[in-house]
């Protein structure tokens, strides 16, 4: 079991602060932030905020959404990477003094647009804030957090930091939000302590 650290995980993206009704709101996946701009045509220097930077160059449009909530649905005329980023081209925006206006933009796309995972791999954004229990039923509380671990990733619950392992999450139910684990002794506050390396 794997959990996919991409598209749309919230410790990656900073928050839109308004009190505003949000505008567009079903376009709330967000895929990279506008850095900057390149030349003077209109490009915009994008952020890759997704594990599948390959989307890019099949994205028809794209919603720009400003740190104040303000935001814009674009047709997209060219995306192609440079320098590990993405230089991203829209209709409507062909002067640099327009794409300047887009700086620190979420660029955004539908949530039904999001790139189909395999089974057992999971977005982050879907498993936070969803109640984890041992098999015994024993309440560990909310996870707050899915943590990126060379090997394996952690699945943060308070101070708790869980393997993601087939081994300890033994399910993960996202119609009841639920998330079953079989921890070995010593990882959770109270139980022996013991070598729990040796058990993954």
């Amino acid at each position: 079991m794997s959990v996919a650290i991409t598209e749309a995980d919230s410790s990656q993206v900073p928050a839109v602060k308004t009190s505003k009704p949000v505008s567009n709101s079903e376009w709330d996946w967000t895929i990279g932030a506008v850095v900057g701009c390149f030349g003077i045509l209109g490009e915009m220097k994008v952020k890759i905020l997704t594990d599948f930077p390959e989307r890019f160059k099949q994205l028809k449009k794209v919603c720009l959404r400003l740190p104040t909530g303000s935001s814009r649905i674009f047709e997209v005329k060219n995306c192609r990477p440079h320098k590990g980023q993405m230089l991203v081209r829209v209709v409507g925006i062909d002067k640099i003094e327009q794409a300047e206006i887009w700086r620190n933009a979420l660029v955004q796309v539908r949530r039904s647009d999001a790139v189909v995972l395999p089974k057992d791999d999971y977005y982050s954004v879907d498993l936070v804030g969803m109640e984890v229990v041992t098999k015994e039923g024993r309440a560990l509380g909310k996870l707050t957090k899915v943590i990126p671990n060379p090997g394996h990733d952690l699945l943060a619950v308070g101070d708790v930091l869980i393997p993601a392992v087939k081994q300890i999450v033994i399910e993960i139910d996202t119609s009841s939000r639920i998330i079953t684990v079989d921890p070995p002794e010593g990882l959770l506050p109270g139980q022996e302590a013991e070598d729990v390396g040796e058990q993954l």
